[in-house]
């Protein structure tokens, strides 16, 4: 299961890392327009997920680095097996 998650997260880290260098005008992707609008349908998912477990993920430290964590990988931060054990030893 841990595999799975490193896989999503390592390709959800690409997706992001296409967008950025999209938006700097690094690289060519051949709909921009289409890119950014999934790039922002998933920023507000993300958004949305923050709002439903923002104050669970608290309990494991920083505010910031959890808020960054979720908006960059969403929910392979949030259902990750580190994550949840985390979560069950501080609740």
């Amino acid at each position: 299961m841990r595999v799975v998650f490193l896989v999503g997260k390592l390709l959800t880290l690409a997706f992001w890392l296409v967008v950025a260098l999209s938006l700097l005008g690094l690289v060519q992707v051949p709909d921009p327009q289409r890119l950014n609008w999934l790039a922002l349908a998933i920023v507000l998912i993300h958004l949305v997920e923050w709002g439903l477990v923002g104050k669970q993920l608290k309990t494991l430290g920083s505010p910031l680095k959890q808020f960054a964590l979720v908006m960059l990988f969403g929910v392979f931060h949030v259902k990750a097996p580190d994550t949840r054990a985390a979560l069950n030893q501080a609740l």
